[in-house]
């Protein structure tokens, strides 16, 4: 039987910052992960340790300094900030740990945001968004702000 291909596929990664030259903090060095379609995955580690940055390469939210990533058959190194944006759309998503919810708009409309983008029409966004703020049980509080949800509330919003 042959080997099914990653969903997610990191070979050498490393990520450093750049502090004023010629300071260079290296964050992530020589990262190797592989994450099967399907599969869940914890990332642990100390404060400082370099797990949010790697998230954040997951993610496609930024570029490792020196390495290869596969994403479901797309070279993430070579991929023009479109097609990274597409990505970000419809292939991955995290619930960052303060939500980035848009705090001017109530919990419908940061569910719709997304599908904005997408190109759905405004009442099949609207429909969808209800569907799923039904699905976590938060629909009674779809036309609240950010402020006036419960941490939990505001993580299943952005779920």
């Amino acid at each position: 039987m042959e080997a099914q291909t990653p969903l997610i596929r990191m070979r050498q990664i490393s990520k450093s910052f750049y502090i004023g030259l010629p300071n260079e903090l290296e964050i992530l060095h020589g990262i190797d992960l592989d994450v099967q379609r399907g599969e869940f995955l914890s990332i642990v580690g100390a404060s400082g340790s370099g797990k949010s940055t790697l998230m954040n390469l997951i993610g496609v939210l930024d570029r490792a300094t020196c390495g290869s990533y596969l994403l479901d058959g797309t070279v993430v190194e070579e991929a023009a900030d479109s097609a990274l944006s597409a990505i970000r759309n419809k292939k991955i998503g995290f619930v960052f740990q303060n939500f980035n919810l848009i705090a001017r708009t109530n919990a419908q409309k940061n569910v719709e945001l997304p599908m904005m983008y997408a190109g759905l029409a405004p009442k099949q966004r609207h429909n969808r968004a209800q569907e799923l703020l039904e699905l976590v049980g938060v629909a009674d509080r779809m036309d609240h702000q950010p402020n006036e949800l419960s941490g939990g509330q505001k993580q299943r919003v952005a779920i």
